[in-house]
């Protein structure tokens, strides 16, 4: 009887010994940490995988002329109105800015001839698509995420199956074509601005004329600088509507995940377009 009593009380004694050393390492930082960056992992898997599935899906719509054209022009309307205020004052203040730091010095050490050519190089290559893009994602991005996010979290994404309609095609397709077709436009436009933006601030800090300056930008131009300009623009736009619909059609829970998607949509966004921008510039500058 002693001897079964000892057994029994030496296994929960056991059993309870390993429950509270758990609960011990589970309170411990090393845990708290480990378990973040497998929950994080897991995530950035899962959210890759399924902007992968969208995107395969996305081109398969596409190469089919699966393509819902009214939402494709109201898509195309949010990225080249929407957004072109805040996109061309960005680039145009930028293109100021640098003009404000390179003009002078140019100037003074002799290379006013340059000054137009190196603006607008500048302007062209990294400055327009990079700092349009970031404007792209906060206006156009964000809301897209968050416009997906609350249609899934209120049912409206299960209302769209049930009617027949493949919500990959009528969210996601349209917002994919739309970046891609109508953001080469607003760059344009945007380094357009950056480059005229560059000729007043130089004007005002250095006294370089516009014949001078024109002239500088007109030797310094290339047809490839242009051409791979507008071929970042297209990625680009591609990419933030691709992971903005994306992030926000995975959108599960209430209004907080709503605006926690918004919020991934947007850092994701701005990381994609900086590593498509290193590979794009590493292919054709290299």
């Amino acid at each position: 009887m002693n001897k079964d009593f000892k057994q029994i009380f030496t296994k929960n004694y056991r059993r309870l010994f390993n429950k509270t050393s758990l609960i011990a390492f589970e309170e411990t930082l090393t845990y708290k940490f480990l378990n973040y960056t497998l929950k994080q992992t897991s995530d950035w898997f899962e959210t890759v995988g399924e902007i992968g599935i969208n995107f395969i899906h996305a081109i398969k719509f596409i190469f089919t002329g699966n393509i819902n054209v009214k939402a494709t022009i109201e898509q195309s309307s949010r990225f080249g109105v929407d957004s072109l205020p805040i996109t061309l004052l960005m680039v145009g203040v930028s293109g100021m800015i640098i003009a404000l730091q390179l003009a002078y010095e140019m100037v003074k050490q002799g290379a006013g001839n340059y000054v137009g050519a190196l603006l607008t190089l500048i302007i062209i290559r990294e400055i327009g698509p990079i700092m349009g893009s970031f404007a792209v994602i906060s206006m156009v991005g964000s809301s897209m995420a968050a416009e997906i996010g609350t249609m899934k979290v209120t049912e409206q994404v299960d209302a769209i199956k049930v009617l027949g309609v493949n919500p990959v095609c009528y969210l996601i397709v349209p917002r994919i074509l739309a970046g891609f077709l109508i953001m080469p436009f607003v760059i344009i436009l945007a380094n357009t601005v950056g480059i005229i933006g560059g000729f007043i601030a130089s004007n005002l800090v250095a006294g370089v004329s516009a014949l001078n300056y024109i002239d500088s930008v007109w030797r310094g131009l290339a047809q490839k600088d242009i051409f791979v300009s507008i071929l970042k623009a297209g990625i680009f736009g591609g990419i933030i509507a691709l992971i903005s619909s994306s992030i926000g059609y995975k959108t599960e829970g209430g209004a907080k995940d709503v605006g926690a998607s918004t919020t991934k949509a947007v850092v994701w966004s701005f990381v994609a377009v900086v590593f498509a921008d290193y590979i794009i510039s590493m292919i054709f500058f290299n």
